[in-house]
């Protein structure tokens, strides 16, 4: 005869004796462990039967009633085909009354609790769908498996503004399932929920612990380290002209507050635009390091920007600051973008001006033809060279705010030095193009009142400047 494609023999052509839930073999539990090896070519399935981890056209049944709570482990493996498993325990109403217990898929192994006192059913699964061959059913005692603790935590970069979502990622492979859970979050709070919340009140490191108990009572704990640290920096002064005409440089000033960490900070500049998609265009970034000051000292990001004859044509200029914490995530991002109030802009009469940012996010001018112009004004020579130190005199521990010429592009370092030559405060300004800029210097050590020297320094050359130091 013929089944599923396959020849099979007339002394073959019988179903398994345990093909039907009715027919299941019994298993004795005092001589384990347990291997039975059936020929499954001619086996089938019932209307009815359950298939909960994997889906035959061919099973076969076991039983077995433990007298003792046990632990056991099946799977149907050792055959020429390589199948599955499924444990039920029997409530009393037949084939549709089977409640699952465990489960594996070809190949892998169930492990569960048989109960004192209960009848348990075992299926076994051939390989989806139709084969011939043999199918092995094993059934063995098992120690009783540790349950496994674990969990994550979202954000993983707290700070003490916002609350910490903890979730609950443990499992039992007995299949018996977890009961309680009782969580530690190392600053004397406790939860015993499936997927606490918990706000830390101060920046640390918290030692978050986690201990499941099953419904049978294995246990399990873990841990892990929740490092609550808090970075916050705020545009707290944003200072732009109220009016410029067309072809004037003029300073804009972006104040950030820090009072917790030092950190580093990208301020970039926008100025609005028509037609833009955000209605405003980036001009320029600036990046440096941020202190810790007291009494909400500012540390300010400078920039120079050219107004344009366009801007006089729209007849004013909004301007955004945006400042990005670069050692960290900001707790509290609102405060971190800056709008300021439109600045008025007339024609002054100048040729029109191309504002040139620099990567530091100032900028040089040069100026443009405008129609009706045959020509345009060449740009002045630049030499290397100090143009301003401000203040000086300077209070102690103050930053100096340099401006600059340098004649090429990178590969130049801005130096203060004392009397005897020691270098008080550098800054390199590889990044820095062609051209006129300013660059903020900060103290490395606090100063002495007396004179100080401002060295820049580019292609074997230096230049420099005297800078005055009060007390």
């Amino acid at each position: 005869m013929t089944l599923f494609g396959l020849s099979v023999s007339t002394a073959m052509a019988a179903a398994p004796v345990n093909d039907n839930f009715v027919n299941a073999s019994v298993i004795n539990l005092n001589a384990l462990p347990f291997g039975g090896t059936v020929d499954i070519t001619l086996a089938t399935t019932e209307s009815g039967e359950g298939f909960s981890c994997s889906y035959s056209y061919q099973t076969i049944w076991y039983k077995f009633a433990p007298a003792a709570d046990t632990w056991l482990s099946a799977n149907a493996s050792g055959g020429t085909q390589s199948g599955g498993v499924t444990v039920y325990r029997d409530t009393g109403s037949g084939l549709y009354g089977l409640v699952s217990m465990g489960c594996s898929s070809y190949g892998g192994s169930a492990i569960f609790l048989a109960r004192a006192g209960t009848t348990c059913y075992l299926q076994g699964l051939a390989p989806c769908c139709g084969v011939s061959g043999t199918l092995r059913v094993n059934l063995a005692r098992v120690p009783a498996p540790v349950p496994t603790a674990s969990f994550n935590s979202y954000p993983s970069d707290p700070s003490t503004f916002e609350t910490v979502q903890f979730y609950d990622n443990s499992s039992d492979p007995g299949q018996v399932g977890i009961w309680s859970r009782a969580w530690d979050f190392g600053d004397g709070a406790t939860d015993t929920t499936y997927g606490p919340v918990h706000r830390y009140a101060a920046d640390g490191s918290y030692t978050v612990q986690l201990t499941i108990t099953t419904y049978d009572g294995r246990t399990a704990s873990t841990s892990q380290t929740v490092v609550v640290k808090t970075h916050d920096v705020a545009i707290t002064r944003f200072k732009t002209p109220t009016s410029a005409a067309a072809g004037q440089t003029r300073q804009i000033s972006v104040g950030l507050v820090n009072a917790r960490y030092p950190e580093t900070v990208r301020v970039e500049l926008f100025r609005s635009s028509v037609g833009g998609y955000s209605g405003f265009e980036s001009i320029g970034t600036e990046m440096q390091s941020v202190p810790v000051r007291a009494s909400n000292r500012t540390t300010d990001f400078d920039f120079n920007y050219t107004f344009t004859g366009d801007d006089a044509s729209t007849g004013k200029l909004t301007f955004k600051a945006v400042a990005t914490v670069l050692t960290g995530r900001d707790a509290l991002s609102a405060d971190n973008e800056a709008i300021s109030s439109p600045t008025k802009v007339s024609r002054s009469g100048a040729r029109g001006v191309a504002d040139i940012i620099t990567p530091t996010g100032r900028s040089v001018t040069s100026r443009t033809e405008e129609p009706g112009n045959e020509t345009a004004a060449p740009m002045r020579e630049v030499q290397l060279a100090l143009l301003r130190v401000a203040p000086n005199p300077a209070t102690a521990g103050v930053d100096l705010l340099v401006r600059l010429s340098l004649p090429t592009d990178g590969g130049a370092t801005l130096q203060v030095l004392d009397v005897a030559g020691r270098v008080m405060a550098e800054r390199d300004l590889g990044p820095l193009g062609r051209g006129i800029h300013q660059e903020r210097v900060s103290w490395e050590r606090r100063p002495a009142a007396g004179i100080y020297w401002v060295r820049l320094t580019q292609g074997g050359k230096s230049v420099s400047a005297k800078v005055g130091i009060l007390r």
